[in-house]
């Protein structure tokens, strides 16, 4: 699912209802922790040459941005060699430009033109101009694309070029957050891939060699229009299984590895291994309010009352994260207006309005899939709800089943972690209105969804906030969804990797593979 580095300076460019890159270049600190080539930074000059190794927790089909396994957080660190995206996610939630130069909008946020960076070209020698926006965001408008994005490209009525880096779009309804939109699938501008060309991109790095799901080789782009990566080659390798990806780390055999497992991220300083690491995920759990029980408010409001977020933290996560209060994450730039109280850990509470709802023996099948802290979180959860006199059945499925039932909302209750929420604009609007595709729990609240809509179609940040403060009250007060964790995500190196970003006020963590470099 849906949240790179390539950042313009915060100082430089701070957020404006605009969205303009003014004087940024892609020179002003367009990478977090790395500067252009030979330049001293934190680990001291940057090294080029050599082959840098990195492990993937997932395999992938194919390379294209369409595929939403390669704009996951994860797999970011692939696609950001491949290829550049229009907008970039910065500290706290903010969204700045890359390709774009500027995106403006109109009064009332339902046009919106884009200006490209000039004389930027494709992998193969073509221009990256405005057409080749407009065809990007159409290709994978297409059904057959299979693009999640697709849902974020039916909001656009219409799009144009207006010249060679100028693209028009009229939006079907007003959206303050539209550039959002544009730091992941529709913003990687790629042309369509080929068995002869697997990636056509603009991206620091070209593909050399790929096993579609079991590794990929990448080399430095000699007519990159940007500062050029430093290490001479990438060597990608899908290792799926944590435990593997982090022994393959310790053992030399990887330089650097994605990793969640909260025990590796406790490890890591006292084996000698560096850390890139943000808020990047949220535990949740949905509620199938469409079916008995969980139509009910008040068995939906009970759960919230059983589960007690500290112990899930300290046990699941051992400390290193922290409660969820809903769905405006602590690092939302909308969170003063979302900092409203999240009910407390109250058993008797709960077991008094399952009764009120004629519920006094209630039970559920828990979905859930087979990562060691996804079960822990589980069993934690089990003995919590049958504190409340709750029975929860744990089923473990395999990711795909997994989704597949998140999808169809074949589920009474299900393990929901994500990286959503690192976008408020885009978590509340796809989680929370009743006609969206990724709205799971079938939630429907007139109340909320007037607010979101209000929030989208506000251009002053702070009068955003406040309808998505009031968006946020009547989540939690409905409880379709109860929140958790935030929880801590990112990168293991080993001590030979140099130029790691600081991406502790990320929401999104996405790292460009050019700014890193191997000193062995």
């Amino acid at each position: 699912m849906k949240r790179h580095t390539h950042l313009l300076a915060a100082t430089a460019c701070a957020l404006t209802v605009a969205l303009t890159a003014g004087a940024c270049t892609a020179s002003d600190n367009a990478v977090s922790g790395g500067g252009a080539t030979g330049s001293a930074g934190p680990d001291g000059p940057a090294i080029d040459g050599g082959t840098l190794k990195v492990g993937l927790d997932r395999p992938f089909t194919k390379l294209d941005p369409a595929d939403g396994t390669l704009t996951s957080m994860p797999m970011m660190i692939l696609a950001n060699a491949l290829y550049d995206p229009l907008m970039v996610n910065g500290d706290n939630g903010v969204v700045k430009p890359y390709l774009a130069q500027a995106f403006t909008s109109d009064a009332d946020a339902t046009g919106w033109t884009l200006k490209l960076r000039e004389g930027v070209t494709f992998s193969d020698g073509k221009p990256l101009d405005a057409q080749a926006v407009v065809d990007h965001v159409k290709r994978l408008a297409k059904p057959e694309s299979t693009c999640t994005c697709a849902a974020d490209a039916a909001t656009i009525a219409t799009l144009e070029a207006n010249g060679p880096a100028t693209v028009d779009f009229t939006l079907k309804a007003p959206n303050a957050a539209f550039p959002s939109l544009f730091t992941r699938s529709l913003g990687y501008v790629s042309q369509a891939p080929t068995g002869a060309a697997p990636a056509v991109g603009s991206g620091p790095y070209t593909v050399e060699s790929v096993q579609p799901g079991v590794s990929v080789t990448v080399a430095r782009n000699p007519a990159y229009w940007g500062a050029k990566g430093h290490a001479d080659k990438i060597v990608y390798k899908v290792l799926p299984d944590s435990d593997s990806r982090y022994q393959s780390l310790r053992s030399g055999d990887a330089d650097l590895i994605w990793t969640e497992t909260p025990a590796q991220l406790k490890q890591a300083g006292g084996a000698g291994l560096r850390t890139a690491t943000g808020p990047g995920s949220t535990s949740t759990v949905l509620l199938n309010t469409k079916a008995a029980p969980f139509d009910d408010p008040r068995v939906r409001r009970a759960l919230q009352y059983a589960v007690d977020r500290e112990a899930v933290e300290k046990v699941v996560y051992l400390g290193q994260g922290q409660v969820s209060n809903g769905p405006i994450g602590s690092a939302s730039p909308y969170r003063a207006a979302g900092a409203s109280g999240y009910p407390a850990h109250d058993p008797a509470k709960a077991r008094a309005l399952l009764a009120d709802a004629g519920h006094s023996d209630l039970s559920f099948e828990y979905l859930v899939d087979n990562r060691p802290e996804s079960q822990q979180r589980a069993t934690t959860l089990q003995q919590m709800f049958a504190e409340a006199g709750v029975k929860m059945t744990i089923k473990p499925v395999d990711t795909a089943s997994l989704n597949t039932a998140m999808f169809q909302r074949k589920f009474q209750v299900l393990d929901f972690v994500t990286s959503m929420f690192g976008d408020t604009d885009t978590a509340l609007n796809s989680l929370f209105t009743a006609d969206s595709p990724y709205n799971f729990t079938g939630y429907g609240s007139p109340e909320a969804s007037r607010a979101i809509g209000a929030g989208r179609a506000e251009p002053d940040a702070a009068k955003r906030g406040t309808s998505y403060g009031k968006a946020a009250d009547a989540v939690v007060r409905d409880a379709p969804m109860l929140f958790l964790t935030e929880n801590p995500a990112g990168f293991l190196a080993t001590a030979e990797v140099g130029g790691l970003p600081d991406v502790s006020r990320r929401t999104v963590i996405s790292v460009s593979p050019a700014t890193l470099w191997v000193t062995k």
